[in-house]
């Protein structure tokens, strides 16, 4: 069997790996470097730079400590260099990985021609059309571009810009309170930016718990961080050496720097995708729960299918797309065993200051889906271990059923969130009630005792 993937990201080297490991012939394609935004652009430099941000945000309450230390200043230069060395080694890995496996990487733009075949412009020049028993299409995602601003305009960045560290700002307006909007926003608020984050909703972190958001906007005001919600940029325009941005309100902000932070959008637009007969909506190709398209054989996954546009999702997708792909070619005639995602047990991730981590629902969103449940809520100004590295700010916030004492969701902001919410999606995974979770012996003194805490508060208000 042979399959061809188009995309070199997170979930299309995924696929090829466990579609080799399967034993299926492999050839991927990707246009520029394996590893995709993530790795390239995204979320591995970009918490590579947020590491150096937090190094400076500690050196400054050094005092708090018992030690005499400042930053004399941010040598750039040092930390595009580190960041680029983080990201080499890993596309190195990934590319000695695809040689263990024997996949066959391509280097080109690739075209789906037919439903079974690729067509490549490649790199090295000439064109080559690949043809597959199935095809799965990993293509990812763009940045999305506000039609009312110039991007081409000195001055205006998106998130490629911000992450390629050629300078920074002495200040910056940041349009966009997303993720990728806070992430940047406390990394250059730490390097001493002066950074304006304006959001067209109410809050920061659109669709997140309430207090998740209000810890959060409250840590990066802390920072100098300001605000503007509710609000719109109308226009941005160059003068002289500066950038102003003219808001819905009638504000004027004059900044260095206008970064574009509102999103992404599926990377599909000239690929060939509903040429050959693939259903779209709009942007997205439509797949069902095992990633199958509207077309025999071929599959679709990652940001491609929106849906949670995170790395490990399209991991995850990646790797039970290439089974299913595996299992229908051998099935002949049997129905195939095929595989889907469990989405209500992802965390989500954010890497501000605090961190961010959150798993399935609010406990707001599972009464919108008539689940009785309750919330329990450990603080970390009780933990000793937070008490001692002086980061104390944040809770853990736990959603179960009542009665049952099924964990439905978490949500923690606080030190070293992105690391501990794992042990909650385990629980939720495996159907590990808040109970048996309070069991659990937790090593004294760790940040996660407070994952204990909070399990034990909701077991008692589960009558359990």
């Amino acid at each position: 069997m042979h399959i061809v993937i188009l995309g070199g990201g997170p979930g299309g080297y995924s696929a090829a790996f466990e579609a080799a490991r399967l034993g299926a012939k492999v050839t991927l394609i990707e246009k520029e470097r394996l590893g995709g935004t993530c790795l390239n652009r995204g979320c591995i430099p970009t918490k590579t730079i947020l590491r150096s941000a937090q190094i400076v945000a500690d050196t400054r309450q050094a005092a708090e400590f018992g030690l005499v230390a400042t930053v004399a200043s941010v040598d750039v230069s040092a930390l595009r260099a580190r960041k680029e060395g983080v990201v080499d080694e890993l596309v190195g890995q990934i590319e000695a990985g695809a040689k263990r496996l024997k996949v066959r990487v391509v280097f080109g733009s690739g075209r789906l021609a037919t439903p079974h075949a690729v067509e490549v412009e490649l790199a090295e020049g000439g064109v080559e059309t690949i043809e597959g028993d199935a095809v799965i299409l990993a293509s990812g995602s763009a940045v999305f571009k506000l039609p009312n601003i110039d991007h081409e305009m000195e001055g205006v960045w998106t998130s490629d810009e911000a992450v390629s560290l050629e300078e920074i700002p002495k200040d910056i307006v940041i349009i966009g309170g997303g993720v990728i909007g806070l992430e940047f926003a406390c990394a250059y608020a730490a390097f001493g930016s002066k950074v304006t984050v304006i959001e067209l909703l109410e809050q920061v972190l659109p669709g997140n718990d309430r207090r998740v958001v209000k810890q959060t906007q409250a840590a990066l005001e802390e920072m100098g961080v300001e605000f503007h919600l509710g609000d719109a940029v109308e226009k941005v325009e160059r003068v002289g050496e500066r950038m102003h941005s003219t808001l819905r309100s009638g504000a004027v902000l004059d900044s260095g720097i206008v970064m574009s932070a509102v999103g992404r959008i599926p990377n599909s637009a000239g690929l060939g995708y509903p040429e050959a007969g693939i259903e779209m909506d709009r942007a997205a190709v439509k797949v069902d729960e095992y990633f199958r398209t509207n077309l025999e054989g071929v599959y679709a996954i990652g940001d491609l299918i929106g849906g949670m546009m995170l790395a490990h999702v399209a991991e995850e997708e990646g790797v039970v797309a290439a089974r299913n792909a595996v299992a229908e070619f051998h099935s002949v005639g049997a129905e195939p065993h095929m595989e889907s995602v469990r989405y209500d047990c992802i965390p989500a991730c954010v890497y501000t200051f605090p961190n961010v981590a959150v798993v399935g629902s609010s406990r707001d969103s599972a009464k919108e889906r008539d689940v009785d449940v309750v919330q329990a809520v450990a603080k970390f100004a009780a933990n000793g271990k937070a008490l001692g590295e002086g980061e104390a700010d944040g809770f853990v916030q736990m959603v179960a059923e009542k009665g049952t004492g099924r964990i439905v969701g978490c949500q923690i902001v606080g030190p070293h969130a992105v690391e501990i919410i794992h042990e909650v999606a385990l629980a939720m995974a495996h159907d590990i009630t808040a109970k048996q979770l309070a069991e659990t012996v937790h090593a004294h003194p760790t940040v996660s005792e407070v994952i204990k805490f909070a399990a034990i508060d909701a077991a008692g208000k589960c009558g359990l």
